[in-house]
């Protein structure tokens, strides 16, 4: 069996056209009653204009087969059986395996404890979820290491899509509030849970769990570390209660009850190395803004010396793995770093960023950061069909710009953000003032997640009030934004306007405009912030500008077709790929063919 020769698709759809270079060769195959596999080899960079270079950016594999076998020559007739994958082509991958110095008796002594909900019920109405639920760990008197991690995911079918979007399990502090009861932990460990973030549903408590152990977006297969780092769990110093929360996506608008939740390995043989996560990049809030109609729009999340100086050791942290994480406008993510004043070869980079493909990413070499560092998480966006702007926000028809970042040796820091600064942002757009309210009261309620109705009265809001049954799920978030709430008054041209329709009426389809409001944003100000685990460390916030360094760049292609691409790259360099010794690499393709009883 051999497979049809080298050929590329075509934009109306029909079959496709031999390559005039030939650059897949056939190293061997089988096939049986349900299996066809396939194993060929190309240059990871062929110069081949019908040919897509291979990088460390997703790749879609596209599977096509008939319902009979082909003839040479002739790729008509796969009619519906078609399909399509994202890939990571390139890079190592930790699997889920044991040590071979370890005995067998060891192998043993490798334990699962699975951290699920119990029946969540997702409502018809329910867009966007964000569920939390306080879950005791096991006792165990000695320090143990967590070696890996798998989501439990629950399907209406077994090709159904979860609804699950992402999960994160924090180890909690049982650090007491004034008030607060720390028998409180063990009752909302029994309950069922609250909603995430409210001010009403959410015991404040829980702003002590902070800490993540384990994270997982949808598309990943969740992670298992390298031999020599493990996550500390269990012992005198260890949590003992972790918050387990879940954001779920619901567009189709379906009822279902959910238990997932992840499968966490530990041992009690334990690692070189204790490991950690940390989340970077831009934090969640109406601040970050994606103009409508933009073909390419960047927003950046700074985490800066602020923390590093601070936070890491003498001779910095080694990070190891890292998942980017936006929503349904992400296009292109990159993690960044920069050093006295120079950018260095970016640490996780994907120019052809799949929402539904979060795959955690193994680095090839480990990236040493050092104190005094910036990590920059750089996101770009595409929004050419949406016709109002896009906030930073949970539901995944607003956005994020994250990074999970798993490291070692393991320090007290679980997130390190930044944000335009309030007053900012507004200036930015030619707003000074709004009524009954002076900035600092704005800026509090962004970063405080305040009530508006706390600092102003309610005749400020005498207007009719729509019919929200008949809502779309982004006319209700436009609708509950704190922007919609601010009502200018200076300047006076703009005055008795809502910050957010004032927002609508810009001329984001103006080139030089949007340009502009793009880099006001990264090149100006930006608020940072430090989350520390230990309550005896506090940094306070930091506003600083972007810091002046050189951008990386990469080694000219040596393919002269490139020159004539159109690409948008992340900044105004151009965009890195690893560098690579390997001069091919053997792709294995499966194909799962169907039996003739259930085409």
């Amino acid at each position: 069996m051999f497979p049809d020769p080298d050929c590329h698709g075509t934009s109306n759809n029909a079959a496709p056209i031999q390559d005039d270079t030939q650059n897949y060769n056939a190293i061997d195959g089988f096939q049986n009653a349900t299996h066809t596999q396939v194993e060929f080899s190309r240059q990871i960079e062929t110069c081949d204009p019908y040919d897509i270079p291979l990088s460390s950016d997703t790749i879609k594999v596209l599977w096509s087969f008939g319902d009979t076998d082909p003839i040479h020559g002739n790729l008509k007739g796969h009619a519906q059986n078609r399909g399509w994958k994202s890939l990571h082509l390139l890079g190592p991958m930790f699997r889920k395996s044991v040590s071979p110095t370890l005995t067998q008796r060891s192998h043993a002594d490798v334990h699962k404890w699975d951290v699920t909900v119990q029946n969540v019920t997702i409502d018809e109405s329910m867009d966007t979820l964000y569920w939390c639920k306080i879950i005791r760990a096991p006792i165990l008197t000695e320090k143990h290491h967590i070696i890996g991690y798998e989501a439990l995911l629950t399907r209406e079918s077994s090709k159904a899509q979860p609804m699950v979007h992402h999960m994160t399990l924090f180890e909690c502090s049982t650090r007491s509030y004034p008030g607060s009861d720390p028998l409180s932990w063990d009752v909302w460990a029994k309950s069922a849970g609250a909603v995430c973030n409210s001010n009403l549903l959410t015991p404040r408590d829980w702003d002590a769990c902070i800490t993540p152990i384990a994270v997982w977006s949808i598309g990943s297969t969740g992670q298992f570390l390298p031999p020599h780092v493990g996550i500390p769990f269990g012992g005198q110093k260890g949590g003992k209660y972790y918050m387990l929360e879940i954001h779920y996506d619901n567009p189709n608008a379906v009822k279902f009850s959910d238990h997932s939740g992840f499968r966490i390995h530990y041992s009690r043989h334990l690692r070189k190395n204790d490991g950690g996560i940390m989340i970077s990049g831009v934090s969640v809030s109406d601040t970050q803004l994606i103009p409508p109609g933009q073909k390419l729009y960047r927003n950046i999340g700074i985490c800066g010396p602020s923390c590093s100086n601070v936070m890491f050791p003498d001779d910095g942290i080694k990070i190891v793995s890292g998942a980017l994480h936006s929503h349904r406008a992400g296009r292109k993510m990159a993690l960044r770093h920069v050093r006295a004043g120079k950018e260095l070869d970016r640490i996780i980079e994907d120019d052809n960023y799949d929402f539904n493909f979060q795959q955690v990413r193994q680095l090839e070499n480990e990236t040493v950061v050092l104190p005094g560092d910036y990590i920059i998480t750089d996101c770009a966006y595409e929004t050419t069909n949406r016709k109002v702007p896009t906030f930073g926000g949970y539901s995944t028809k607003q956005e994020m710009c994250l990074s999970f970042i798993t490291y070692y040796p393991k320090i007290d820091l679980a997130g390190c953000y930044s944000m335009t600064p309030v007053r900012e942002f507004f200036e930015t757009f030619g707003v000074y003032q709004f009524y009954s309210l002076n900035m600092t009261d704005v800026e509090n309620l962004f970063l405080y997640n305040g009530n508006v109705l706390d600092y102003i009265p309610n005749s400020i809001y005498d207007k009719p009030k729509k019919n929200r049954s008949y809502m779309s799920e982004e006319e209700l978030l436009y609708e509950d934004s704190l922007l919609n709430k601010l009502i200018i008054s200076d300047p006076v041209e703009f005055h008795d306007r809502t910050f957010l329709a004032h927002l609508k009426q810009l001329p984001w389809s103006e080139p030089l405009f949007t340009k502009r409001v793009e880099q006001g944003m990264i090149m100006g100000k930006h608020m940072t912030f430090c989350r520390i685990s230990n309550e005896s460390v506090s940094i306070p916030s930091e506003i600083i500008r972007y810091p002046n360094f050189t951008n990386y760049v990469k080694p000219p292609s040596l393919c002269p077709y490139h020159i004539l691409m159109d690409s948008a790259p992340l900044s105004s360099d151009a965009t890195t790929i690893s560098n690579r010794l390997w001069n091919q690499y053997i792709l294995y393709l499966f194909l799962i063919l169907v039996s003739k009883n259930c085409s």
